[in-house]
C-alpha cells in the first residue's frame, strides 16, 4: 500500500484535534525561530528534526533532550545539522519541533496497523524498547467498547505498574483508558491512517501525556465505500443428493480414479463425467455435465486447469449448486494462475454456482460414508469438524485419528479459496447437528471481520479451535508459495481469535485434545475446580497448573469433610486437592464420586488424577469416572498417568468420548484455554 509518514507536527495536531494530550510545542524552519519558540515554551525542552525522510529520528540523532539554556539550544541545533546530513546526505530538513520536556513517568506505546485480513487493530503495550524486549502488549480488533479497551490494559504484564507496585502509588489508569479510547476512534474514523503509532506516552498519578507520535497515511484518495455484493447462498455441502465427478478416470494411480472410487459408497445418485469412457468401475460415464438426465447437487472436478472454468459454467447452467475443485494451477503458481483463478470467480459469481478451492483435497462426511477427496483414509464417525487449508495436514491427522479413535462430523479443504472461506464453512458446521465442535487449519483468513463476527456469535455455544500457521518468517513465505495466501501478522490473528472466543491451539494434537474435551464435557459452568488424586505429589503440580489456568480451586465445605471423613483414612488430605492416598482402589474412588454426585452445586470442574498403585484397577477407575461424567452437569478431566498398565483404561474413557491427558500440564493448559474462550469473567466497566 501506497504510503506517507506525515511530520510530527501534523501528527500532534491530529491528537489536538480528538482531545489527546500533547506537550506544548511550536515548529520553526530556522535556528532563530527556535530560540523564539524555545523562550515562549519555557526551558527545558526537547529539539526534533523535521525531515519527510527521516523516519526514525533518534537513530538519525536528529532528537535532543533536557536543553536547559539558549546556549545549549544552538548547540543542539547545529549538532542535528550534522547528523541528520551524515545519516542520509540526500534527507532535507523542512524544521523542527521545539516542544516542552515532560517530566519522567511510566512509558507506554499506543499502536495501529491495518492488517490485510482484519483491518485496523489497535495494540497497547509497554513503552521505549520494553515492548520489543519484554514483548509485552495487547491487541484488538477495532472496532471495541470501553471493556475491551480496559481489558488491553490489564492484560499487560506491566499493568502491575499501573495499579501499584511494590509501594508505589497507583498511576492513573483512567486518563489512560480515556487516551486509548480517543486514539481508537481517530484510527477508526480517520480513513486515511494506514499505520501509527504513539511512543511514549508517557502516565504519571494524575495524567498523561504522547510525547513522540508517528502517522501513516495513505498517498492515493480515499475510495468511496461500495456497496456490498450480494452472493448466492451457501449450499448444504454436507447432505447433496447427487454427485458428479468430472475428469473420473478408470486409471490407477490418477486424481479422477481415487475419488470416484471413493464415492463409491455414497448413497445419493453419482455420475462419473468423462468424454473418453463408456463405464468406470460400475457405473455408465457421460461425457459432459449436460449430457447426465438428472439433476446435479454438487460437482467434484479432477481435470488440468484450464478447462475448469468452462466446466464450472456448464455446471452453474444446469442448476448445479456447489464445485469442489481438486485442481491445482490457479494463483499459488504466480500470474497466469491468478488470471485463470480470477476468470473462474467471474463464471462462479454470474451462473450462481458456489466453489470449494480450487487447488484442495476435497470434502468428507464420514456418518454419510461420503469421500469426495483422493486420500485412500476414511476416517472415523464423529462429533469434531475439521476445516483445513492444507490437505497434507488433512491426510495426516486422519491417519494418526483413527489409532487414536479420533471421530470426524465432517473434513473440509478450502484451498485457495476463490470464492468459499472459513466465513462460509464456519456456518455451514455450525448449522450442523452433528458437530459439536469445529478444528481450523489457518493460513489466511479473508474478510476477517465477518468471521470474527460470525465466530462471536458461536461463543459459548459451538467451540472453535484455530491454529494459525506462519509465526516465522518462513513459515510466511512457505504458506504463500503453499495456496497462495498473503499471511497477515501471526499475532494479530492470535489477539483476534481470543477477541472473537475462538481458542488458539499451537499444535495440532493441543487443537485436538480442546476439540475432545469440550465434545465429550461441553463448556464449563465456571472455574471452580476439586482435584481427586491417589497421588499427593501430582496434587501439589495439579494445584500450581490450575492457578497458572484461571481454575479456582474451591475449599472444601464442612459437610463435604465430614462426608469424606467417613469413607476415607484418617490421614487424607482434609482439603483441596484430595488426597486419597497411594493405596487407594477403585472403590474408594467411587464412593467419593458419590459425594462428589451430591454436592456437584459446589464444583464446576473435577480433574481425576491417578497413579500406577498395586492397589489400583485402572478399567474400574474408568468405569466410575465415566459414571461420574454422566451423572454431573460439570466438566471431568481424566489423568491417568503411566504407560501400558493404563492403556486399556485409556481405552475405555475413549470409547466413552472422554479424553484422558497423561501429562498434567497438557491436562490444565487445555481447560485454561477453554476457560479463556468462554469469557466467564466479564469485566465491569466501573473505574478501578
Amino acid at each position: 500500500m501506497d504510503r506517507r509518514l506525515i511530520t510530527e507536527k501534523d501528527g500532534y495536531e491530529l491528537l489536538t484535534r480528538y482531545g489527546i494530550p500533547v506537550p506544548a510545542y511550536r515548529f520553526v524552519t530556522t535556528h532563530e525561530e527556535a530560540a523564539v519558540a524555545a523562550a515562549s515554551i519555557g526551558f527545558p525542552v526537547v529539539v526534533k528534526v523535521v525531515s519527510e525522510q527521516i523516519v526514525h529520528k533518534t537513530d538519525a540523532g536528529g532528537v535532543v533532550l533536557h536543553i536547559s539554556c539558549p546556549e545549549a539550544l544552538q548547540e543542539a541545533l547545529l549538532g542535528i545539522d550534522q547528523k541528520v546530513a551524515a545519516y542520509d546526505s540526500l534527507a532535507v530538513i523542512s524544521g523542527y519541533l521545539i516542544e516542552q520536556e515532560m517530566k519522567p513517568g511510566t512509558e507506554l506505546l499506543i499502536g495501529g496497523k491495518t492488517d490485510p485480513a482484519f483491518g485496523k487493530v489497535l495494540t497497547v503495550g509497554m513503552g521505549g524498547i520494553l515492548v520489543e524486549l519484554l514483548h509485552d502488549f495487547s491487541m484488538r480488533v477495532l472496532p471495541v467498547d470501553t471493556v475491551e479497551y480496559r481489558r488491553m490494559i490489564h492484560e499487560m504484564t506491566g499493568y502491575r505498574l499501573i495499579s501499584g507496585y511494590r509501594g508505589h502509588r497507583p498511576l492513573d489508569e483512567q486518563a489512560l483508558l480515556d487516551i486509548v479510547e480517543k486514539v481508537g476512534r481517530l484510527f477508526l474514523e480517520d480513513e486515511r491512517i494506514i499505520e501509527f503509532d504513539i511512543n511514549p506516552l508517557i502516565l504519571w498519578e494524575g495524567g498523561a501525556c504522547a510525547v513522540d507520535a508517528r502517522f501513516f497515511i495513505k498517498t492515493a484518495p480515499v475510495e468511496p465505500r461500495t456497496a456490498a455484493q450480494i452472493l448466492p447462498p451457501v449450499p448444504d455441502l454436507l447432505h447433496p443428493s447427487s454427485i458428479a465427478v468430472v475428469g473420473a478416470s478408470r486409471t490407477p494411480g490418477k486424481v479422477g480414479y481415487a475419488v470416484f472410487r471413493n464415492l463409491l459408497n455414497f448413497q445419493g445418485e453419482l455420475y462419473p463425467v468423462n468424454p473418453s469412457a463408456e463405464d468406470i468401475l460400475g457405473k455408465k460415464v457421460y461425457p459432459t455435465i449436460s449430457s447426465i438426465p438428472g439433476p446435479v447437487e454438487m460437482v467434484v472436478i479432477a481435470t488440468p486447469a484450464e478447462y475448469v472454468p468452462g466446466i464450472v459454467k456448464e455446471s452453474g447452467e444446469k442448476g448445479v449448486k456447489s464445485a469442489v475443485i481438486l485442481t491445482a494451477g490457479f494463483k499459488e503458481t504466480g500470474d497466469a494462475g491468478r488470471i485463470l483463478e480470477d476468470e473462474l470467480l467471474k463464471v462462479a459469481r454470474e451462473t450462481g454456482i458456489r466453489i470449494v478451492g480450487p487447488n484442495c483435497l476435497g470434502i468428507i462426511i464420514p456418518p454419510l460414508d461420503l469421500n469426495a477427496t483422493f486420500d485412500v483414509q476414511s476416517p472415523l464417525s464423529g462429533q469434531i469438524g475439521f476445516i483445513s487449508q492444507s490437505g497434507a495436514i488433512i491426510t495426516t491427522v486422519l491417519d494418526w485419528s483413527i489409532s487414536r479413535r479420533i471421530g470426524f462430523s465432517s473434513v473440509i479443504s478450502v484451498g485457495n479459496q476463490t470464492d468459499m472461506g472459513f466465513l462460509e464453512y464456519l456456518q455451514v458446521l455450525d448449522q450442523d447437528p452433528h458437530t459439536y465442535a469445529v478444528i481450523l487449519y489457518v493460513e489466511e483468513i479473508r474478510d476477517g471481520q465477518a468471521f470474527l463476527q460470525y465466530a462471536e456469535s458461536m461463543r459459548g455455544r459451538k467451540p472453535v479451535i484455530a491454529l494459525k500457521s506462519g509465526s516465522s518468517v518462513r513459515g510466511r513465505e512457505a504458506a504463500s508459495s503453499h495456496t497462495g495466501s498473503l499471511a497477515g501478522s501471526y499475532e494479530t490473528y492470535i489477539a483476534a481469535f481470543k477477541q472473537s472466543g475462538v481458542i488458539p491451539a499451537y499444535s495440532l494434537a493441543e487443537a485436538f485434545d480442546v476439540a475432545r474435551l469440550v465434545v465429550s464435557e461441553g463448556y464449563p459452568k465456571g472455574r471452580r475446580t476439586i482435584i481427586l488424586t491417589n497421588a499427593g505429589g501430582f496434587g501439589v503440580l495439579a494445584s500450581d497448573y490450575a492457578e497458572k489456568s484461571s481454575m479456582e480451586m474451591i475449599n472444601l465445605p464442612e459437610q463435604v469433610v465430614e462426608e469424606l471423613n467417613k469413607i476415607l483414612p484418617e490421614s487424607w488430605s482434609h482439603k483441596n486437592p484430595v488426597d486419597l492416598l497411594g493405596d487407594s482402589n477403585a472403590s474408594r474412588f467411587a464412593r467419593v464420586f458419590d459425594v462428589m454426585i451430591k454436592y456437584q452445586q459446589l464444583w464446576d470442574i473435577a480433574v481425576v488424577i491417578t497413579a500406577p498403585v498395586a492397589m489400583m484397577d485402572p478399567k474400574n477407575l474408568a468405569h466410575e469416572m465415566i459414571r461420574l461424567s454422566r451423572f454431573t452437569h460439570s466438566m471431568v478431566v481424566g489423568c491417568l498417568l503411566g504407560g501400558d498398565s493404563m492403556k486399556s483404561a485409556i481405552d475405555m474413557l475413549g470409547e466413552a468420548h472422554i479424553p484422558n491427558y497423561q501429562d498434567l500440564q497438557d491436562a490444565f493448559r487445555t481447560v485454561g484455554a477453554i476457560l479463556e474462550s468462554c469469557n466467564l469473567d466479564d469485566m465491569k466497566e466501573s473505574s478501578p
